[in-house]
């Protein structure tokens, strides 16, 4: 528990020097743009490392084609992108100058990325600061690896994702995260963790079949809804008064698990463990 709190302490510390004012001299800004044409009968590999932008991601109109579309301050910003053409892998690093005091509304670095919707895709993005949303939505997602040390998230997935995701695997340190739609991306296995600050997991849509999930929360609110039409069994564990538990009443109890009424009939299954620091969690039938 003391360590919990250490960390806590450590973590807001951090997040005040990034969002403190600096001044920057200002620059003219530059646009970088490029398609890369795909094999999409073989596996994409697309690797971020971003230390700070508004990123977007989104499926790309050219199905065969991945493009990028980048505004940045070339005082500031230093971009390497690999294209790797015989692995069909694509390597993106943007590196920003005293990124933790230089990122706000009117300077961040916009970078947009499309993806192709006929390739499988292995997306692997590591971002330190900045807003970042992505609509995921009618791709061939099979891997999505997220690490987001300070800002705001979005996932979206509005469509299904076109074949079963092996892997979702989603880290936000500090920020509002809000997670929508994931039964659409038709995961075997997500492991979400929220560090500082406000979540929402939203398990709605069509694609999920038998499916588990780890959840890890520190510190802040914390919203779960669960579609009725899922059968769902889960076990949540947290620390005690220093953590508000509301769990959806149509839950039944029996030993360490919740169970929905439907959990042994129906069709589709989510079974997830949630371990929450401190804070308010509420978990919601809907």
């Amino acid at each position: 528990m003391k360590n919990q709190i250490i960390i806590a302490i450590l973590l807001v510390f951090v997040l005040v020097l990034i969002f403190l004012p600096a001044t920057v001299p200002a620059s003219e800004e530059k646009k970088f743009e490029k398609a890369y044409s795909v094999k999409t009968d073989k596996r994409l590999l697309i690797t971020l490392n971003i230390d700070a932008a508004k990123v977007s991601v989104q499926k790309n109109d050219k199905s065969d084609q991945v493009a990028i579309s980048i505004s940045y301050d070339p005082e500031l910003d230093e971009i390497d992108i690999d294209f790797d053409d015989r692995n069909n892998e694509l390597f993106l690093n943007l590196d920003r100058d005293k990124w933790f005091r230089s990122v706000d509304n009117h300077r961040a670095t916009e970078l947009k990325l499309s993806l192709p919707a006929d390739a499988i895709i292995e997306l692997d993005c590591k971002i330190k600061a900045g807003e970042s949303e992505f609509n995921l939505g009618s791709l061939k997602i099979r891997e999505f690896r997220l690490r987001n040390f300070a800002g705001e998230v979005k996932v979206d997935f509005a469509q299904q994702n076109n074949i079963e995701m092996e892997l979702l695997d989603i880290n936000v340190k500090v920020g509002e995260t809000t997670l929508n739609r994931l039964g659409n991306a038709r995961f075997q296995y997500a492991n979400i963790n929220g560090g500082i600050g406000e979540m929402v997991i939203d398990f709605s849509g069509d694609g999920l079949k038998s499916c588990k999930a780890d959840i890890d929360l520190d510190i802040g609110e914390t919203k779960v809804f669960l579609p009725e039409n899922l059968g769902v069994r889960f076990e949540s564990s947290d620390f005690g008064f220093l953590t508000q538990s509301n769990l959806d009443e149509k839950f039944r109890r029996k030993g360490r698990y919740f169970y929905s009424d439907n959990f042994d009939s129906a069709t589709n299954s989510l079974e997830f463990s949630i371990s929450s620091g401190i804070g308010e969690l509420r978990v919601i039938y809907r």
